[in-house]
């Protein structure tokens, strides 16, 4: 058996082990912040819609102003700059009159009522943040390795909102390495995009990247399970899938229905894994 053949062998039957298991979580983008979003002078943190408008924009400071902030903290935006829109939630009530002549509550709801323009600190200039230090992202030597040797490899961009990989111009769009949770995360969702990029047509030409379809039909979830299992694979070769494979395991059991519904997939899927992590990693 080969070496790809035994680290699939590994990868695909402790991922299939843990999806049955109970207790792992619904996957969540391993490239949010380290620290919640926030009103800078405030510091109350973001919740719900606010938390997901403000953390997927790219930033890797977590503090937010308004216009009015800037101009009070002594700043100013940078040129150029867009704001992101935030939501201002209210509590609704609505009252009438009981038997004893009180006001009682009868119906309670939360809604929108308006919404703000916030930018985040980097986008200013003259407002200084003494309490958020940049961590100094640290590469891990073996994933490097595989980068750097990586034969044919597409473009790679660190200005992103979320990783991606666009087969019309043969790039990975990637947020900035600190925004991770961990380094080991960094890599194994780049490694992901990665194996998209594989199946570029000047690369391996795979159908399901090629032809790939809507979001959920049967050709965008095989794509998405081959990078996954691609992601794994690497992870697994360069030493740091036992801090990724819980990432990994949730990802795939989000697709559980569709390789229920078929049980090749997933046997059909880890071929295409092989010879994506093959034309990767070569002697």
């Amino acid at each position: 058996m080969s070496k790809g053949n035994k680290v699939l062998q590994a990868v695909v039957s402790q991922i299939i082990e843990r999806c049955e298991e109970k207790g792992i979580t619904p996957w969540q983008a391993p490239y949010s912040l380290r620290q919640s979003p926030m009103n800078l002078e405030y510091k109350n943190e973001y919740k719900g819609i606010n938390r997901w408008a403000t953390s997927l924009s790219g930033f890797n400071s977590p503090y937010w102003v308004s216009f009015s902030q800037v101009q009070k903290l002594g700043g100013k935006i940078k040129k150029g700059e867009k704001h992101t829109k935030i939501v201002k939630m209210a509590l609704i009530e609505k009252t009438k009159e009981n038997a004893k002549g009180e006001q009682e509550v009868y119906a309670r709801w939360v809604q929108p009522v308006r919404y703000y323009k916030m930018w985040n600190v980097e986008q200013t200039e003259g407002i200084e943040v003494e309490d958020f230090v940049q961590t100094e992202f640290e590469p891990i030597e073996s994933c490097e390795h595989v980068l750097v040797n990586c034969h044919d490899k597409p473009t790679i961009l660190y200005d992103g909102s979320e990783p991606q990989y666009d087969q019309d111009t043969d790039q990975i769009r990637m947020p900035k390495q600190a925004s991770f949770k961990t380094k080991e995360d960094f890599y194994n969702a780049l490694f992901h995009e990665l194996a998209h990029s594989t199946g570029h047509e000047k690369r391996l030409n795979r159908r399901t990247l090629v032809q790939v379809g809507e979001y959920g039909t049967q050709t965008y979830s095989k794509e998405e399970l081959v990078a996954e299992l691609t992601s794994a694979m690497l992870s697994s070769h360069c030493g740091i899938l036992e801090k990724t494979i819980n990432s990994s395991t949730s990802y795939v059991k989000g697709w559980l229905d569709t390789l229920k519904a078929n049980p090749r997939m997933l046997l059909s899927s880890a071929g295409l894994a092989e010879k994506a992590f093959k034309y990767i990693v070569r002697d």
